[in-house]
């Protein structure tokens, strides 16, 4: 697994406050066109945070089936990148400023699903219409290029994103 490191604000692993584990998956359908999510005016491919005794497989089966309800296939169930995004002076959901890291393990995924449908959102995720749409490659690329910089958590998942989509090109997964 390909390890990629983010860390423009030059974070030491010592300043570090607080730690999060999440999973995501690139999940594409048989128009080899992929997943992508939108909430809060962000961009980004689905998963979510890990939970307390759940491993990034489940969390990427939990997260697609409670927000989409799409049947996946894993390519493998190990990731194909893992993300060390390392983000000084982050303002968590509370407000409260930290030195994050946030460790994000990336998948490969296929579904014959063509349309998606909404189950079990989270109170947020129904009040800042949580959707997900298939995209082409090039597509994403744009959107992702044009995202809010005045937004800390839209700046750092659209360069995750970005990256995370060149390795997965590199793969040459059809």
């Amino acid at each position: 697994m390909k390890e990629i490191v983010i860390n423009k604000g030059k974070l030491k692993p010592e300043e570090v406050t607080h730690v999060i584990d999440k999973a995501r998956i690139v999940l594409r359908n048989e128009e080899n066109e992929f997943v992508l999510s939108h909430f809060e005016r962000v961009y980004f491919l689905p998963g979510g945070k890990i939970e307390l005794d759940e491993t990034p497989v489940d969390t990427i089966k939990r997260e697609i089936m409670e927000e989409t309800n799409i049947h996946i296939l894993l390519d493998d169930i190990e990731p194909f990148v893992l993300v060390k995004h390392y983000l000084r002076d982050y303002e968590s959901g509370n407000g409260e400023i930290v030195n994050r890291l946030i460790n994000t393990y990336y998948f490969t995924g296929f579904t014959s699903k063509e349309d998606i449908e909404y189950f079990n959102l989270t109170l947020t995720e129904k009040k800042d219409d949580l959707r997900a749409f298939f995209i082409d490659m090039e597509e994403a690329r744009e959107l992702l290029k044009e995202y809010n910089k005045e937004n800390p958590k839209a700046t750092y998942l659209a360069v995750e994103t970005l990256k995370v989509l060149d390795e997965y090109e590199n793969m040459n997964i059809n």
